[in-house]
């Protein structure tokens, strides 16, 4: 008796990393925000002096910068939980199977 172990699909493989999409552009979006905030406050701070002013500057430079890799590190989260997600249903669709089966052989008579 022969055996077969194989992984049979259910269903075809579905892309799901659209489903990090939307909170990936909400991301994009408050990265866009908070560069026009430190516009903002470079713009305000262009005719002062002194070190309230350069301490601000500083500050907003390093919140910005702060922010950015944040931003990334959820946006590479976001794709690699989409990612994982993705495999995850696709290997739901299926399962291993072992086919169990006979070898007939059958002779001709040569009359």
């Amino acid at each position: 008796m022969g055996q077969l172990n194989m992984f049979y699909h259910f269903d075809i493989e579905q892309d799901l990393m659209y489903k990090a999409t939307g909170f990936v552009q909400l991301l994009n979006r408050m990265s866009e925000w908070d560069g026009e905030l430190v516009q903002l406050v470079h713009h305000e701070m262009q005719y002062g002096r002194g070190q309230i002013v350069d301490r601000t500057n500083e500050a907003i430079e390093q919140y910005q910068k702060m922010n950015q890799s944040h931003h990334e590190l959820h946006k590479n989260f976001m794709n690699t939980a989409a990612l994982r997600y993705t495999n995850m249903i696709n290997d739901m669709r299926g399962q291993y199977i072992t086919l169990y089966y006979d070898v007939i052989v059958r002779n001709k008579n040569k009359d």
